[in-house]
């Protein structure tokens, strides 16, 4: 026996197939799709009621009437229906509407997009019966065409993993995002390679689980190699389209890019990271406040005491020393009470700025007459000026503060050798470097990055409670200019502050 159907057998199958449906009207109107049976010379012998309902006709109006003379089925500005039927009476079987047609009503403006099929049936050799089937996909193409003008104006990409073919379907939008030619496809090998290392395994792990019958639609986020080199952070998450036999029929899913939004995250997390930093300096700084504020104090009060103290036997050599140290203990506070006071005004904003043509010999001579007595007994202050002064546009007590914190900051390291101080005009001729270098034993490289933040100390047994070189460093930017610390002079330390000479005033 056979196991097919001669034509013949097809035809005859197909005629009382439609006959049945003609007469069934419950299983015709059941249709999920558009159906008009005709005669070959256009006469409507029914239409369902999904038909009925996209058309807007009422069935009564239209059963006898001929098709041709009242619906047209077009492509771009043509009617194809004459072309559709001439193929079928010379032997097509079997015609489907190619993408993009629409069924028009000839005498109206009624019009929507469909996909469809002609069937042509025969009898004796002869086109008896025509079928029409058709879906009305206009609202999905509204929603289609809403969607992609939504979706263009974010980083949102849709996709989804073709389990047959082996790789993934996704927005062309998504490569050029990304740099790269544009497409609609990529293998899994492909893709694989984009995905940063270190997020690769988790989430190719995930899509195999996916694949594999393992629905999880918690979202994931990984990292995309961009055509220009760099990395761009992504979040995905999927779901099933359909199950069969307990495994995916398509996986779909969405991605969007997240960069900007994890850029902010990072840098939200550094500055909670710096303020926490800061807020433990901070509670460091006031717990050593009291101390450092104590110590100049009950230095000057026990001294002066000493000095006043009429039962207190003291030579002449002794009150010189004791007066010594009271004036050196009361500059110490003075700088201490300076710096906290340079700090507000930095915080509020308020540091004023007064600019004159400063001649820097002069400057730098000031500060030498000025620093030569703080040099402990085996260090020499050294200073080192062009035989011709140069003159700058600056604020010459702010820059003497910069110079002078500089010079402070080296004392309180070297504990034998120099101190050498000088400036240079640079051989750009847009800037003076102004430099202090010592013969002390050197900043640890661990505290290089940290050196200019406020309340840092590179070692917590020196004097000082960390604002000098962050004061003289905004000073500087105030200026225009900026702070370097030097790592190419050898033994010590060397810091080179670049004032610019177009300084704003």
């Amino acid at each position: 026996m056979e196991d097919h159907y001669s034509e013949k057998e097809g035809n005859v199958f197909l005629s009382q197939v439609c006959d049945q449906m003609i007469a069934n009207d419950f299983i015709f109107s059941a249709l999920s799709v558009g159906s008009i049976i005709f005669n070959h010379d256009g006469i409507i012998r029914q239409m369902n009621t999904r038909a009925l309902e996209d058309l807007n006709w009422k069935r009564e109006e239209f059963i006898g009437k001929n098709l041709f003379e009242i619906l047209g089925v077009f492509y771009e500005v043509r009617n194809v229906l004459p072309e559709i039927i001439n193929q079928l009476n010379q032997g097509t079987k079997f015609i489907e509407l190619v993408p993009n047609a629409y069924i028009r009503v000839l005498n109206g403006c009624d019009k929507f997009y469909i996909n469809g099929q002609f069937l042509g049936l025969r009898e004796n050799g002869y086109l008896s019966k025509i079928i029409f089937l058709f879906r009305n996909y206009e609202r999905e193409l509204t929603q289609e065409y809403l969607l992609n003008l939504a979706l263009a104006k974010t980083k949102i990409f849709p996709w989804f993993f073709d389990l047959e073919r082996n790789k993934m379907n996704i927005d062309p939008r998504w490569f050029v995002h990304l740099g790269y030619p544009a497409s609609d496809y990529l293998s899994s090998a492909e893709f694989s390679d984009m995905v940063h290392p270190d997020d690769r395994e988790t989430l190719l792990g995930a899509l195999a689980g996916q694949v594999a019958g393992s629905l999880n639609k918690k979202p994931y986020t990984y990292r995309l190699h961009r055509a220009d080199g760099t990395w761009e952070w992504f979040e995905a998450q999927s779901v099933y389209l359909g199950e069969v036999n307990g495994m995916p029929y398509r996986i779909v899913g969405v991605c969007q890019s997240i960069h900007d939004h994890k850029m902010i995250e990072n840098n939200l997390m550094d500055a909670r990271d710096k303020a926490l930093v800061s807020d433990k300096l901070k509670s460091a700084f006031l717990a050593n406040m009291s101390h450092e504020i104590r110590t100049p104090l009950n230095a000057i009060v026990g001294f002066s005491n000493l000095l006043t103290d009429s039962d207190a036997e003291l030579d002449a050599e002794e009150k010189k020393e004791y007066a010594k140290l009271i004036n050196t203990n009361s500059e110490q506070l003075l700088l201490l009470i300076s710096d906290i006071l340079d700090l507000s005004k930095i915080e509020a904003n308020t540091m004023e700025f007064h600019y004159s043509e400063q001649s820097l010999n002069d400057l730098f001579t000031d500060i030498y007459h000025a620093q030569v007595l703080n040099m402990p007994p085996n260090v020499e202050l050294r200073m080192d000026v062009p035989e011709n002064s140069f003159y700058l546009r600056t604020d010459p007590m702010r820059l003497k503060q910069v110079i002078n914190n500089l010079i402070n900051n080296a004392i309180k390291f070297t504990v034998e050798g120099y101190i050498s101080f000088g400036y240079r005009v640079a051989k750009n001729g847009k800037e003076v470097c102004l430099y202090v270098q010592d013969t002390g034993p050197g900043i640890p490289e661990e505290s290089r990055n940290k050196i200019f933040e406020r309340f840092y100390k590179a070692d917590s047994f020196k004097g000082g409670v960390g604002l000098g070189l962050s004061i003289s460093q905004t000073i500087m930017r105030y200026f225009g200019g900026n702070i370097e610390l030097n790592f190419d002079l050898g033994q010590g330390t060397c810091f080179v502050a670049r004032h610019p000479l177009s300084c704003c005033a």
